[in-house]
């Protein structure tokens, strides 16, 4: 599990495209923060050394893929501490590629989209023998005190991996986005 609180880090534009849940306290029913995975941020590929940046480069690539949340109201410290299950699949291409690394981001944005917490997390990737593909959970634990007068609904918990310019370019240039055609 990977704890950590919320704290005041600064701002930057990002949309809060996502799904709203409600979960259940003890006595009452409390709005869930909206979760997204980034869709440009979803995936990274890694090539092999070398120049050479075509998809059969490619030693591995990695992609977020779910991100179901769970929350309760503390009413002691007037927070939300919230659960999540991130699902994560890796596939290498390169047998020569035994294990990796990898960095995601967990931002937690206001209704202003300004960030008011973020957090890098290292993935470390193994894989054995043949195996060309591994199935990872990673589970999350964050905690948003709220504010007079706000709720989980004032909030959005934004995920995404953290990527080179280079890498985003990739991605805008080769992810099969939804909508994208």
């Amino acid at each position: 599990m990977r704890p950590w609180r919320c704290a005041l880090l600064g701002a930057t534009g990002l949309g809060l495209a996502a799904a709203l849940g409600a979960c259940s306290s003890e006595s009452e029913t409390v709005t869930c923060p909206r979760s997204a995975i980034m869709p440009d941020l979803q995936a990274v590929v890694r090539f092999k050394p070398g120049a050479g940046r075509a998809d059969t480069d490619a030693a591995y690539g990695v992609r977020l893929l779910t991100v179901p949340m769970a929350c309760h109201f503390e009413k002691k410290d007037k927070s939300l501490d919230i659960a999540g299950k991130l699902g994560i699949s890796a596939i290498r291409t390169d047998t020569l590629t035994k294990d990796a690394q990898v960095d995601y981001f967990v931002a937690i944005v206001n209704r202003s989209d300004t960030i008011i917490g973020k957090r890098e997390f290292t993935l470390d990737l193994k894989w054995s023998g043949d195996q060309r593909r591994i199935e990872i959970t990673d589970e999350l634990h964050l905690v948003i005190p709220l504010a007079a007068g706000t709720s989980g609904a004032d909030y959005a918990i934004l995920l995404g991996f953290q990527l080179t310019p280079e890498e985003l370019e990739y991605n805008r240039a080769h992810l099969k986005l939804p909508g994208s055609g």
